[in-house]
Order: C-alpha cells, then sequence, then structure tokens
C-alpha cells in the first residue's frame, strides 16, 4: 500500500495547533486524530512552535529594554542641557561633543529647542562681551578714584582687582532686577598688623589698606556700586538680560517636556529599533 506524504506544516497550522493545545486543551492525540497528522508531527511542531515564540518574546524583550534605555539616555541629557543653561554655563562646546547631542537633534529635528539654543549662545556671548567692556572701563575708574595704589602688587598696601569683581557682580545682579549685593552682604575687616586692615566685602577681597584709611575706602566702595547701576550700559545690559531670560524659560519649557515625557518622536542612528 503506497503511503502518501503529509505535505510540510505550514507556520500558521504550527500556530493553531498550539492555540488549540494551550487555549483549548487539546493533546497532540486529539489534534492527530482531528487533522490527520501523525502524533510525533504533532508534538514536534507544537515544541517548534512554543520555541520560537519563546524566541519572539526574548528578542522584544531585550528590543523593549534597549528602547526604554535609550529614551532614558535621551532624558538624562536632556536634563544635563537644562542644568547647563540654567546654571550660567558660557559654552555648550562640551555637551555638543556628547552622543547624545545629535541623538537628540535626529530625534527633534524640527524642535524649536535648537533654534532657542542658538539664540542663548548668542544672547551669553553678548553679555560675556558687554561685561568685559565693562570691567575694562572700571580699572581705570577705581584708578582715578582710590587713593591708594591699585590693584596693588600682592602682600602690599593697595586696593585689589577683586573691587572690579564687586562691582562688574553688582551691576549684573541689579540689571536683571534683582537685590544688589549692597543689600545682600557688608563689610569684613581684620587687622592686618599694627598699621594696615584688610577689608573683604562678601567674597570679594577689597584690598589691605591704613587704618585710618578704612572709612574712606569703604565710603569709595559703596559710592561706586552706586555709580555702576547708573551708567547708560546699565539700561542695555537689562536688556539684554531679560531677552536671555525669555530664551532660558522657553529652553526649560522644551527640555522639561521631553524629560517628563521620557518618550521621544523620531529615530537617531542610536535607535535599537
Amino acid at each position: 500500500m503506497t503511503r502518501i506524504k503529509k505535505p510540510a506544516v505550514r507556520p500558521e497550522l504550527r500556530r493553531d495547533w498550539l492555540r488549540r493545545h494551550e487555549e483549548e486543551g487539546q493533546s497532540p492525540p486529539e489534534i492527530a486524530q482531528k487533522d490527520g497528522y501523525d502524533v510525533r508531527t504533532v508534538r514536534k511542531q507544537i515544541e517548534i512552535e512554543q520555541q520560537e515564540r519563546e524566541r519572539r518574546e526574548a528578542r522584544s524583550t531585550v528590543l523593549r529594554q534597549a528602547l526604554e534605555m535609550h529614551y532614558a539616555d535621551i532624558c538624562v541629557f536632556a536634563q544635563k542641557l537644562d542644568s547647563h543653561i540654567t546654571g550660567e554655563a558660557s559654552s555648550l562646546a562640551s555637551l555638543k561633543n556628547e552622543p547624545m547631542w545629535s541623538a537628540l537633534r535626529d530625534h527633534l529635528r524640527r524642535s524649536t529647542v535648537w533654534k532657542n539654543l542658538d539664540r542663548w549662545e548668542t544672547l551669553r556671548e553678548e553679555v560675556h562681551r558687554a561685561d568685559n567692556e565693562l570691567r575694562r572701563q572700571l580699572e581705570p575708574l577705581v584708578r582715578n578714584k582710590s587713593p591708594l595704589p591699585f590693584p596693588k602688587p600682592r602682600g602690599e598696601i593697595g586696593l585689589s582687582m577683586g573691587i572690579v569683581d564687586l562691582l562688574s557682580a553688582h551691576f549684573i545682579f541689579t540689571a536683571q532686577g534683582e537685590v544688589g549685593l549692597d543689600k545682600r552682604t557688608d563689610f569684613k575687616i581684620d587687622t592686618a598688623d599694627q598699621m594696615t586692615t584688610l577689608i573683604d566685602y562678601g567674597p570679594y577681597t577689597i584690598g589691605r589698606v591704613p587704618d585710618k584709611q578704612v572709612t574712606n575706602i569703604k565710603k569709595l566702595v559703596l559710592g561706586l556700586m552706586r555709580e555702576v547701576t547708573k551708567r547708560e550700559d546699565h539700561v542695555e545690559m537689562s536688556r539684554l538680560l531679560t531677552r536671555l531670560e525669555v530664551v532660558k524659560r522657553k529652553l526649560h519649557d522644551e527640555l522639561l517636556s521631553i524629560i517628563l515625557r521620557r518618550v521621544v518622536t523620531g529615530r537617531c542612528r542610536y535607535c535599537p529599533l
């Protein structure tokens, strides 16, 4: 008697056997009898389909975990970028060299975050230039008004460059509408020797002065602090800082939406899928 060879079991039939076995409780002999297949074939095909399913599930789990980690990396970078912006850093150069910069850019090609980052860098550079110009002009101003050498040689009597740092910081604080250093801190007086006194103003070193000049130097410093806030460039600095703050707020909101959503649209070269 000629034995008729059964055709190869198709994947959809194999999956149906597994379903009937697991969901309907049919045994391999029952399936073999109903479908006209050898029971060994049914058992083997059910086992093959179980192994295929396990491989698919394992692959799906690995890809899901990889994708979750990829999104987490992007969110961490967005947090880093947000801290960089709000922390008043002066350059994005170091972040631009990180792989996640290009990844985020690939994912969000149409986002306004890139235009605002360019604006932030431009405004930061303008503020930096304006501050440098201010400091350049403050040095001769202090020198002309000081009754003591400025800047003083190390360890000698006179005023230090810390007074320029103080005036610049006070200028910036008041220009951005915050309380000036004259409301935040005060002079710190320490005896240097029997004839001289060390004067600091908050974290800023004013200098080492003769005891009899302490009162005059304190008046000079306070007068200079009032004077710098009346300069014409104080108004321009205020405008620059206001524009910078607006851009910073926009960037913070944009980056925060990335961080809190935890998922970004689009694809990049590092996507696991």
